[in-house]
């Protein structure tokens, strides 16, 4: 699919950070405390600001260094079903092909799990400590 960079994708994100997509983003000179946020769970996000992206500036001001996640827009998890699915407000999503769905479906799933290991990697390490 061809990105008509447009933006919607990067309105009140919610995408998911690794520990690797921090890092890249740190090496630009970014502070995490400025682009992120960490939820409850534990999930480090992109910040809102606004309702949009920290890196949104009338485009992605980190595109060649985006996170890994928002490589694979407008296909997302869909974590209800364990499924992914095109985003529909992705104005061509239209043209993502089965093939392209089958493919980013299955690097989303690895992102994921990737992240949830580190989320629980994360906890566990916190546990040992209060526990040491």
């Amino acid at each position: 699919m061809k990105c008509s960079r447009c933006g919607l994708c990067c309105h009140n994100t919610e995408m998911l950070l690794s520990s690797g997509d921090i890092a890249r983003l740190e090496a630009l000179g970014y502070n995490r405390e400025d682009f992120m946020v960490t939820t409850v769970e534990g999930f480090h996000q992109l910040r809102n600001i606004n309702g949009k992206c920290f890196f949104y500036n009338g485009g992605c001001s980190v595109y060649s260094s985006r996170p890994e996640g928002c490589s694979y827009y407008p296909i997302v998890l869909n974590f209800d079903r364990k499924s992914c699915l095109v985003d529909k407000e992705c104005p061509n999503h239209h043209t993502v092909t089965k093939r392209e769905i089958r493919e980013k479906c299955k690097k989303l799933k690895a992102l994921y799990r990737e992240i949830l290991k580190e989320v629980l990697n994360g906890h566990f390490q916190k546990y040992q400590k209060s526990v040491v």
